[in-house]
């Protein structure tokens, strides 16, 4: 365990609180049926977790790999235009709506904003049990809570017979999966200004969870936990300490000046190789000229930095900055995937930007996707760190990276857009918001293509004069988010992409462009589909083979959370949360009803018989 970080005493007031007190009070008729609903329940077991039921959904991207990819094939592109709402429901918070439901033996387990889980019958909606922890106020002076960021729960884990969370205070928290009573909850520290976002996962009876620092004056941390006690084994931070490795590339910034650094992404992990992968982000604040490193070539280690760790331990076993010196809040924190395939990088694919001729015919265990907001696919051997290839979506998608080393997939920045002086505005793609954000790609096994959901968006940025930097200011930046000039400029600019590459040699399988923005995950299924949401409020499916758009529905809401699908006695459900945090207006959603609002989620299925 490295350095202990202060823990604000009013965050353990709340695990002292009973969730029962704070849910909903059941009548001894919900009783019944929560009990019944729960009868035959089955604790999962490591080896559940590694080989799925198909009709289950059991974690964020439905497998430790994060493939966001289901083997149900009842809804399939011949039939899809029967799509049918089989149930909705108002979700129990409002703020930023970016779930993943997780199904298990026809039982949903649904993460909202602000710390509430809920049960829901899978195949009607009814509400099995509510979990709520009580919401504390948010003042960056006062606390308890530094940040409103903790609002976010993208995903919970099933494990055993309970769901862990990391609630908006750090807590690791323990819920019992039957009844929705707490069980034990372990501060992570951080006074109120550390959170977490993505949500913990759960391996072989280790809970990992990452943090979010945005508003800190500190790094943050990934922790593991013991699953049964919740007890704290072990702690990686990401910013080095002076004297540490690492250390000798921050240009000698103070360490009290190295603000914000966190993991807040998704992590993978990889059961045959037990490798767990996370990423880091950026730096507060952005440019070089405000941090005191101008004219340094400070590349920060640590930072924007992909991690292999063993989960007991901690251990790191090796890392790869993709992003050095980032001075644009490109964040490479974000989720890749295991996929295991033979690699022949192709050097003349579109928009490659490096491949290794080393690796070429070989079978490799990969880890693969876009780690940051820069538009830009990798691979790497998930088991070595050795570069495989990188490509960009298209040939003029960014300009942040200058080149990368073909062999050592070392990185080296357009030197043109690193802010040198203070007041200096630069032009860089793409946005803070994507590029890609948080929404989550997806792999397709039988054509051997990773897909990821991106926007086309630039931005002018300058450095701000008014203030001096300070941590609640985060980057301490002005942007103006502008189009690509590389991209048609009338009606028809395709803001919103998606992107198929061939994960054996990098090469396109076909892109989808679209008018508005697409601020969402896809879901990838057997049926032939590749679902994903709209700025506009379209819930579409797209034929994966070809990506063209063979359906879509509009909800009350921009879709904007995971979508799922699982099974019921039979019936195949599509689940997608929906409501605030959809991306809403910018840029390619100009004269389109962006409405976000009004958290709900939507369950859809092929036209079932009433029930008699």
């Amino acid at each position: 365990m490295r350095a202990t970080v202060k823990v604000l005493a009013t965050a353990s007031l709340a695990c002292l609180m009973s969730a029962a007190a704070l849910a909903q009070q059941e009548t001894p008729g919900q009783t019944a049926v929560r009990e019944a609903a729960f009868a035959d329940f089955v604790p999962l077991t490591d080896e559940i977790l590694r080989n799925p039921d198909p009709g289950d959904w059991l974690m964020m991207r439905g497998n430790y790999e994060m493939w966001g990819y289901s083997t149900l094939d009842q809804i399939n592109r011949d039939n899809i235009g029967s799509l049918t709402l089989a149930w909705a429901r108002v979700m129990g918070q409002e703020g930023a709506n970016q779930g993943a439901p997780l199904v298990y033996d026809g039982i949903m387990f649904l993460p909202n904003p602000w710390d509430q889980i809920q049960a829901i019958d899978a195949a009607t909606g009814s509400l099995l049990w509510n979990w709520q922890r009580e919401r504390l106020g948010v003042s960056v002076d006062d606390g308890p809570l530094r940040s409103t960021w903790g609002q976010r729960k993208r995903s919970v884990f099933l494990y055993g017979d309970r769901i862990y969370t990391v609630t908006a205070n750090n807590e690791v928290v323990a819920i019992d999966a039957r009844t929705g009573q707490e069980v034990w909850a372990t501060p992570r520290g951080g006074d109120g200004y550390a959170t977490n976002t993505s949500g913990p996962i759960v391996v072989e009876g280790i809970v990992v969870a990452g943090g979010n620092c945005q508003v800190a004056g500190f790094g943050c941390y990934v922790t593991g936990h013991d699953a049964d006690t919740g007890e704290e084994l072990w702690r990686n931070e990401v910013i080095p300490r002076p004297g540490e490795p690492g250390d000798e590339t921050w240009g000698g910034m103070p360490f009290e000046s190295r603000w914000c650094t966190g993991v807040w992404g998704q992590i993978t992990y990889d059961p045959e190789t037990n490798l767990v992968h996370y990423g880091s982000t950026g730096i507060c604040p952005a440019p070089d000229v405000q941090r005191g490193v101008a004219g340094m070539g400070a590349t920060m280690a640590g930072t924007n930095t992909r991690f292999a760790v063993r989960p007991e331990t901690g251990e790191i076993v090796w890392s790869h900055q993709v992003l050095p010196q980032d001075n644009w809040d490109q964040e490479c924190t974000f989720d890749m995937m295991i996929i295991p395939t033979v690699v022949n990088p192709n050097p003349n694919a579109e928009a490659m930007l490096a491949t290794n001729p080393n690796v070429a015919g070989t079978e490799r265990r990969t880890l693969s996707g876009m780690p940051c907001k820069n538009p830009v696919f990798w691979s790497f051997d998930s088991v070595t760190g050795e570069f495989i290839y990188a490509r960009s979506t298209w040939a003029e998608a960014q300009n942040i990276y200058d080149s990368i080393d073909d062999v050592t997939g070392l990185v080296h920045i357009n030197p043109e857009i690193i802010v040198d002086e203070a007041g200096e505005t630069v032009f860089f793609c793409t946005f803070f918001a994507g590029g890609r954000d948080w929404p989550s790609g997806a792999y397709y096994p039988p054509g051997n293509i990773m897909i990821q959901p991106t926007m086309d968006r630039c931005t002018n940025m300058t450095s701000r004069t008014d203030r001096e930097p300070a941590p609640q200011f985060s980057y301490n930046v002005n942007l103006v988010t502008v189009r690509n000039p590389a991209l048609p400029q009338g009606d028809d600019y395709p803001a919103g992409r998606i992107t198929a590459v061939n994960v054996e040699t990098g090469e396109t399988a076909w892109q989808y462009t679209q008018r508005t923005g697409n601020y969402s995950p896809v879901l990838a299924t057997a049926g032939g589909l590749l679902f994903n949401n709209s700025g506009d409020r379209y819930f579409f499916a797209l034929d994966i083979d070809t990506g063209e758009k063979i359906w879509q529905t509009r909800l009350g809401s921009g879709g904007s959370g995971y979508t799922v699908t699982y099974e019921v006695d039979g019936v195949q459900y599509l689940a997608v949360v929906a409501g605030s945090g959809a991306g809403g207006a910018g840029v390619g959603n100009e004269g389109f009803d962006t409405v976000t609002g009004g958290n709900m989620i939507y369950v859809f299925s092929l036209p079932q018989p009433l029930n008699p």
